[in-house]
C-alpha cells in the first residue's frame, strides 16, 4: 500500500502540470470585456479532482472524527477571498477560478471548520489552513 501512495501523488502532480501548463500563457482580455479574470474550464477542474481523489473515499463533514487526524485528504472548496501568509507548501493548494482543491493531512476537526496541515519540505515547519464548513464542497479521505 505504501508503494501505491508513493506513486499516486507524483501521478496527480503530473496531471496537474499537464492541465495547468497550457493555461500559463497570459491572454489579453477581449475587447469590451468587463472582467480580465481567468475562467477555468469545468472539465479541467473535474479531471484534476478525479485524479487527486483516486483511491480515496468520499466522506461528509459531519462524519469526520478526531480518530482520523493525520490521514491524507483532498478537499474541494470555494476559493476564499483571503490568502493565509506565508504561502502554502507546493502541492497543498490548487486554485482554479472560484474553486480551490486542498491536498494535505487532517490536522483538527472543529464544529464549523477543519484544519489541515502540510509540511514545508526544506524546513519541516507546518502550514495549517482552516477551511469553513460553509466553503467545503467535497471531502475525500485516505485509509
Amino acid at each position: 500500500m505504501r508503494a501505491r501512495s508513493g506513486i499516486l501523488l507524483p501521478a496527480a502532480l503530473a496531471v496537474v502540470a499537464v492541465l495547468w501548463l497550457p493555461g500559463c500563457k497570459k491572454e489579453e482580455p477581449a475587447a469590451g470585456s468587463a472582467s480580465s479574470s481567468q475562467t477555468v474550464d469545468d472539465s479541467e477542474l473535474i479531471a484534476m479532482h478525479k485524479a487527486m481523489t483516486e483511491n480515496l473515499t468520499a466522506i461528509p463533514f459531519d462524519k469526520l472524527t478526531a480518530a482520523q487526524i493525520g490521514r491524507r485528504l483532498v478537499i474541494k472548496a470555494r476559493t476564499p477571498d483571503r490568502a493565509d501568509p506565508p504561502p502554502p507548501p507546493r502541492g497543498m493548494v490548487f486554485r482554479m477560478g472560484q474553486t480551490s482543491i486542498y491536498s494535505a493531512k487532517l490536522h483538527e476537526v472543529l464544529p464549523d471548520s477543519l484544519k489541515i496541515s502540510a509540511a514545508y519540505p526544506t524546513s519541516g515547519n507546518l502550514k495549517i489552513i482552516e477551511i469553513s464548513q460553509a466553503d467545503i464542497q467535497t471531502i475525500h479521505i485516505g485509509k
